[in-house]
């Protein structure tokens, strides 16, 4: 048993090799817990984005949709604030946009604790 958890582990952590970079994604959310979807990106993504962009009218009450998504290349800085109706952030490590840019979330310690969790549960189970 404990041999299947080990080689599980370990084929778990190849996968993240070959697939290493992993970004939130969504598509105008009104919420930041409606962006919580992982999605592996494509081999020439290197940063994960999110965009918020101004909705609402009210200045006292502002109201944001958020889109977080894969992409190769970071949008420029200079050309976003011209827009302050947008905000438009990036990073460059696996599942780094979980709160917007500023995260500092690795995947490899995000993959460790669900694999961490799941082993758990399975040997609290007897299975």
């Amino acid at each position: 048993m404990k041999t299947t958890l080990v080689s599980l582990l370990a084929a778990v952590l190849c996968v993240e090799q070959a697939y290493p970079f992993m970004c939130y994604v969504c598509q105008e959310q009104e919420s930041k817990k409606d962006c919580m979807t992982i999605s592996m990106c494509a081999e020439e993504d290197k940063y994960c984005v999110t965009v918020s962009d101004k909705v609402g009218t009210d200045p006292n009450k502002p109201k944001y949709v958020i889109s977080k998504m894969c992409s190769p290349t970071c949008p420029a800085t200079s050309q976003q604030q011209n827009q302050t109706d947008q905000v438009v952030s990036c990073c460059e490590k696996p599942l780094c946009n979980v709160n917007g840019a500023s995260s500092k979330q690795s995947s490899s310690g995000v993959m460790f604790l669900a694999v961490l969790a799941s082993i758990t549960y399975i040997l609290a189970r007897g299975l």
